[in-house]
């Protein structure tokens, strides 16, 4: 019994090292659009509509995020810092924290509005000096 349960998690443990390939066509059946790109060379590995404008998606935040974080890191922004919302920004859709145009708030309360409200319009806003 030992021995055959031995070969079964050998078994197991093979399947879940070997990939499964996908047909292209399954990689986004449910998106409208997407693109895969390669991040040392550039090159497209796929695509489906990729110039077609979609809403802010959660990726996109995510990005926005790590942008953010870096310029935090590197001093060429602050938490304290204010950023101006713009007119594209306030009027996104979505989920959003219903930004007006010109409203002005920090980066720290933008992550927040980010992080917990998953926003749109704080993606897309603006920092002051800009």
């Amino acid at each position: 019994m030992k021995k055959i349960f031995i070969i079964i998690l050998i078994g197991l443990i093979f399947l879940g090292v070997i990939p499964k390939t996908y047909a292209e066509e399954d990689l986004l059946k449910q998106g409208k659009a997407g693109i895969l790109i390669e991040a040392n060379s550039g090159e497209i590995l796929f695509e489906k509509n990729k110039d077609e404008r979609v809403a802010v998606a959660s990726m996109t935040k995510m990005v926005g995020l790590i942008i953010i974080m870096e310029h935090l890191e590197n001093g060429s922004l602050t938490l304290d810092e204010i950023v101006t919302a713009s007119k594209n920004a306030s009027g996104m859709g979505g989920s959003q924290i219903y930004l007006d145009t010109g409203e002005k708030m920090s980066v720290k309360d933008l992550i927040k509005g980010i992080t917990m409200a998953s926003a749109n319009d704080v993606v897309v806003s603006k920092k002051q000096s800009l």
